[in-house]
């Protein structure tokens, strides 16, 4: 789901540029094998102010890293292909400040019982995960903005 939802974002975020905002919050879940991982990854390239391009590169190459033997080494790699300094994304794999980052995300989220992923909100809503997430987010972005939504 996680992934269906990611382009449909994108998508999303293009078509209102100036009426949409979207906040991410990490809430891993222990079910999936690397999801801690990949969350450490993108808040430690979010502190060299690259967690965008993180996200959207975890998303892209999902069906590499998902099968690896060692994901540290691989999301190590991505932020290689971003230019990131690798010494400081190292540190901060580990760092207090991105463990704090995703425990103050996980509290946030329990704090609202969530229990899956994804979740989205649209001004305080809990948006429903449809099997076209694209279509009724528009939808609800639409009535939110009060207009029609584009072609």
């Amino acid at each position: 789901p996680c992934f269906k939802l990611w382009p449909a974002l994108k998508n999303l975020e293009k078509d209102y540029p100036e009426s949409l905002s979207i906040t991410f919050r990490q809430h891993p879940l222990a079910l999936h094998r690397y999801a801690m991982e990949a969350a450490r990854a993108a808040e430690a390239a979010g502190l060299q102010d690259h967690f965008w391009e993180m996200y959207d590169m975890l998303y892209l190459r999902r069906s590499e890293w998902v099968r690896v033997d060692n994901a540290r080494t691989y999301f190590t790699r991505c932020a290689l292909d971003l230019g990131l300094d690798i010494d400081r994304f190292a540190k901060d794999l580990d760092s207090e400040e991105v463990a704090k980052r995703i425990a103050a995300d996980q509290s946030r989220g329990d704090s609202l019982s969530i229990d899956r992923t994804p979740v989205v909100f649209i001004n305080g809503k809990k948006m429903e995960f449809t099997p076209e997430p694209e279509e009724g987010l528009r939808k609800e972005i639409e009535a939110a903005l009060g207009k029609k939504a584009p072609e």
